[in-house]
């Protein structure tokens, strides 16, 4: 029994010895058996660790191509939806250019007097528009726009990666472009926003002489109870709601702001000019003198008091004789104590007379203008010497012409 147990501890040593682990390349063979015959290979550890390396080496490089090609595919996605959005705002670069071209140019139209067009310096607003529309057409005429066709055409890795750069390239290039762009556009917003605002101040100007030339002659018109109103019947009042002009909408919202508020002081400016139109501001006769005034006075003829309804102008005998306002004449021809006489009717309750002319170039009927020529000065009828009797009426009562012919509009 001793011998036995003394037996089994010997052999614990081979035992260890048979289980100690290989490393994991150790030298390894490969038997292959055929015809009875065996044939061995053997493969060494550093072969091992060779094919081992290169299988690893072509597996990430293949992962690495695959993530590198759909990655690529969504760069070009991305790319070519950044490249529509270039596009889009060099679009609306160029409409906002030319919407604020047209702005001006119709507020140019609007404005008829060619003194005004002369103190907006319009000259240097059109080298200034001019400049911008240069750049425009070379950016234009020079721009390659890419193929989305050939974008979508990825069918290598390289071609993918050609495709995004080409992408990449135009849209910095474009970028660039739409930078120099911005910055004529925001040159010009800022003449056009000085031109608006030169504008404003002449228009200003302009309905602040309109209202005082309207207050010089109420104060006189106030002796006989009458006040003229130039919104009282007009057309303007015929339909409701606030004035809003047909400005087309740009990205700078205080600059389109401005045109609206600019376009309606020109509306109301126009407004004006066109119902002073039918107003006989100004003097009938460009040489006279005031031989008899409005009011009472003493008859030049029998020498008794009496009213005069009108001026009497001292001229000489053919001088030419001006309506100062658009209307229609009522009556041309001889009128006893008035000699040959004219009488227009303005519209807005106003009407003048002229009397005492030599001659009478309009007939009953006919329609005039501010500044036509409607006859000569004269001597005919209850008159001592040649000269123009002149009267203006408003709403039937005769009010005192001088106050009319001193306004200088």
């Amino acid at each position: 029994m001793k011998r036995g147990i003394h037996h089994i501890k010997i052999k614990k040593p081979s035992m260890v010895q048979y289980n100690k682990r290989k490393p994991l390349f150790s030298n390894k063979e490969i038997i292959f058996r055929s015809g009875g015959r065996a044939k061995v290979f053997n493969i060494s550890s550093k072969l091992q660790m060779f094919l081992v390396t290169l299988l690893i080496v072509v597996g990430t490089w293949s992962a690495y191509s695959y993530y590198m090609y759909n990655k690529s595919d969504q760069i070009i996605t991305f790319k070519d939806r950044e490249l529509d959005e270039t596009r889009n705002a060099y679009v609306d670069l160029m409409t906002d250019f030319v919407a604020i071209h047209r702005n001006i140019s119709s507020m140019f139209t609007l404005i008829e007097d060619e003194k005004l067009q002369d103190e907006l310096n319009v000259s240097r607003y059109k080298q200034q528009a001019q400049v911008v529309e240069e750049k425009i057409k070379r950016i234009t005429d020079a721009t390659d726009w890419v193929e989305e066709e050939k974008i979508e055409e990825k069918t290598t890795l390289r071609d993918a990666l050609l495709q995004r750069d080409r992408a990449v390239s135009e849209r910095n290039e474009l970028l660039a472009k739409i930078e120099v762009l911005e910055d004529s556009l925001e040159k010009l917003e800022s003449s056009e926003m000085e031109i608006l605002k030169q504008v404003e101040k002449l228009s200003e100007k302009e309905m602040n002489k309109i209202k005082e030339a309207i207050a010089s002659v109420n104060k006189s018109m106030k002796k006989q109870n009458k006040y003229f109103n130039p919104l009282a019947n007009s057309k303007k009042n015929n339909l409701g709601g606030a004035y809003i002009p047909d400005v087309p909408a740009v990205n700078n919202e205080e600059l389109s702001n401005k045109m609206r508020e600019v376009f309606g002081k020109i509306d109301d400016v126009s407004y004006y000019r066109e119902v002073l139109k039918s107003v006989p501001f100004g003097k009938p006769v460009w040489s006279y003198w005031l031989s008899s005034s409005f009011g009472k006075r003493e008859d030049p003829i029998n020498k008794h008091s009496a009213t005069h309804k009108g001026v009497d102008l001292a001229s000489n005998k053919g001088n030419k004789v001006k309506t100062m306002a658009k209307g229609k004449v009522l009556r041309s021809g001889r009128n006893g104590g008035y000699g040959i006489f004219v009488e227009i009717d303005h519209g807005n309750g106003f009407k003048t007379r002229y009397a005492h002319l030599n001659k009478a170039y309009v007939k009953k009927g006919e329609y005039v203008e501010p500044g036509d020529t409607i006859a000569e000065v004269g001597s005919t009828g209850r008159s001592t010497g040649p000269h123009l009797h002149y009267e203006v009426l408003y709403n039937g009562v005769n009010v005192d012409p001088m106050a009319f012919m001193q306004v200088q509009l």
